[in-house]
């Protein structure tokens, strides 16, 4: 490719200098910190400014992938909206010249009918990532678009996204893909590849879309392995190092495919920050001079950071506000009359453990303590709390979905706890969400939850040790990705470090965890925490139909997948139905 002729035909044409002026109209760029306008150009008036848009027809995809190394994405959709991301290659040409980027959205995924473009630039100050929240009357309801970013003439893969239905529109079906726990060095991203190919409208990710631990003596006999952290630490010592972890699992092929074929909706769970954090704590991996009980305000700002930065999601961060108040992930998305997916925030505002920060006998594997009760515990903090039941009493959506980080079903092995991580260690805030959801007359509650890497279906209650309690709603528990689950850590009877708990010590074998759950846990309709896959949702006016799959290994990349088994749920009716 004659690059330096390319470029002078652009600088001719003044392609730069109009992408940084145009005001035809504008949206919102969060580029790391800054937040600044992007410039529009009426699809009617591309013509004129066609230069900038020109993609050298002698690029390669080794280009295309060398200045865009981890791909693009879309997410948190809307009727006319919905943010778009990119990242430039530091060391590409577009980086050092400028790094003005140029972006259009088609309804054809040969872009021949280009409905918005306009342009921005890639900062350092953000890791050169690019990410657009886009509003405009161009976008219309439940439709499916193109976008591809432009940097001098070379073109990154083209994405696309599907926008939300209209608030009074009434869809026939939703379908939509969930998915948790992705340990990159656990092993392959083969349920991400299988989703890829699924017919789904959206995906929703319930967290720990990274993990913080990059320990050689944890990799050992990994499927793949990353390299150390910038710092020479083996768990996040500042920014640099939560960016490399998002651009190491950015640049998984399989990753990328997910994120080029749907808008995601996404957020955290702890893995982001640290393992089982609440707030600006995390008790695990900790080194120097931290401790299990260290705040670490300037580590937690700086993961969110990297998160807002990285993530597709429509959530500014402002570093002039404290690690607690610079970001606010929790938020909701209308399907039409259809469904409503409401999407909390269980790590930033939550108390500590309730027993104490010792793994057995205090966080897992506990006969619990008096402090467990306590009726102030929160997990949600009292105004996402409030706005959580206001958003689901006051939804006229027929399906209520929660978006939940971690078990909200008790779950018990004989008298312990298995983990108070979970909303077991909430209790008391739990029954106040529930009991207040029930009074309220509220139906087809449906809580769509991970971390746990187990898949689960069973029942929300008040009372979980009532038997005869009319369920609330119900929960659906999608295994992980490739995350350790349960069952691997009780055969490999070693701490695996993306395991959600020491399971090896509950004193069971991978093949009596199932029947001890169950006896425990009569709420709770199924569980296998020996898989790993994806789940996927299809919603229409009479029922509610998950169907969760597993792939058939995580250790080679491998395409093989099959049904574990499908959950039907009626209108109004809370009671899964195996079909």
């Amino acid at each position: 490719m004659d690059r330096r002729r390319f470029l002078s035909t652009l600088s001719a044409a003044g392609a730069v200098g109009w992408s940084l002026t145009a005001t035809q109209g504008w949206a919102r760029a969060l580029g790391g910190v800054f937040e600044s306008p992007v410039p529009f150009i009426d699809s009617a008036d591309v013509g004129p400014q066609a230069q900038a848009f020109a993609v050298d027809d002698a690029a390669t995809a080794q280009h295309q992938a060398a200045w865009f190394p981890q791909s693009v994405a879309s997410g948190d959709p809307k009727e006319q909206g919905i943010v778009l991301w990119t990242r430039l290659a530091p060391e590409s040409e577009p980086a050092a010249g400028g790094a003005v980027v140029n972006w259009q959205i088609a309804t054809d995924d040969a872009f021949s009918n280009v409905v918005l473009a306009g342009a921005a630039r890639a900062e350092a100050a953000g890791d050169f990532t690019v990410k657009l929240a886009i509003a405009h009357s161009a976008l219309t309801g439940f439709r499916t678009y193109y976008y591809r970013f432009i940097a001098q003439g070379v073109a990154s893969r083209t994405g696309r996204f599907k926008t939300l239905p209209a608030a009074e529109a009434n869809p026939e079906r939703l379908r939509l893909g969930y998915i948790t726990c992705q340990d990159y060095g656990f092993g392959f991203y083969n349920a991400l590849a299988r989703l890829a190919e699924e017919d789904v409208d959206y995906v929703i990710h319930l967290g720990d879309y990274i993990y913080e631990t990059v320990d050689a003596s944890f990799q050992e006999g990994s499927a793949r392995q990353l390299e150390p952290l910038p710092s020479g630490q083996t768990v996040p010592a500042g920014l640099d190092d939560y960016r490399y972890l998002y651009r190491s699992y950015r640049s998984d092929t399989d990753l990328q495919r997910l994120h080029e074929r749907f808008a995601m909706i996404a957020i955290w769970d702890d893995h982001e920050f640290g393992n089982d954090c609440h707030g600006n704590i995390h008790p695990d991996n900790n080194t120097g001079a931290t401790t299990a009980t260290t705040p670490q305000p300037d580590l937690r700002q700086a993961a969110n950071r990297a998160w807002s930065e990285y993530i597709p999601a429509d959530t500014a961060f402002d570093p002039a506000r404290p690690w607690d108040e610079s970001i606010q992930i929790y938020r909701s998305f209308r399907f039409g009359q259809l469904a409503e997916l409401i999407a909390t925030d269980e790590r930033l505002y939550r108390d500590g453990p309730p027993c104490g920060t010792d793994t057995v006998g205090e966080r897992y594997a506990t006969l619990g303590c008096a402090a467990r009760e306590d009726a102030d515990r929160t997990m949600l903090g009292r105004a996402q709390r409030d706005w959580f039941i206001d958003a689901v009493t006051g939804s006229p959506a027929r399906w209520k979905l929660w978006a939940n980080e971690v078990m909200l079903m008790q779950l018990k092995v004989g008298e312990l706890f298995v983990n108070l991580d979970q909303w077991d260690g909430y209790p008391a805030e739990r029954r106040h969400i529930l009991s207040t959801l029930r009074d309220a007359g509220t139906t087809n509650l449906v809580a769509l939850t991970g971390d746990l890497h187990t898949f689960t279906a069973g029942y929300l209650k008040t009372d979980f040790d009532n038997f005869f309690e009319y369920p609330v709603g119900v929960e659906l528990m999608v295994g992980s990705v490739t995350s350790a689950n349960l069952e691997d850590q009780i055969r490999a009877g070693l701490n695996l470090p993306s395991a959600p708990m020491p399971a090896d010590r509950l004193g069971l074998r991978a093949n009596k965890l199932e029947p001890a759950v169950r006896l425990a846990n009569p709420h709770i309709r199924y569980w296998n925490s020996a898989a790993h896959g994806y789940a996927v949702l299809e919603l229409t006016e009479a029922a509610l139909t998950c169907r969760y799959m597993a792939v058939d290994t995580i250790s080679t990349p491998d395409p093989g997948v099959r049904e574990l088994t499908t959950f039907r749920v009626y209108n109004n009716l809370p009671w899964l139905r195996e079909i």
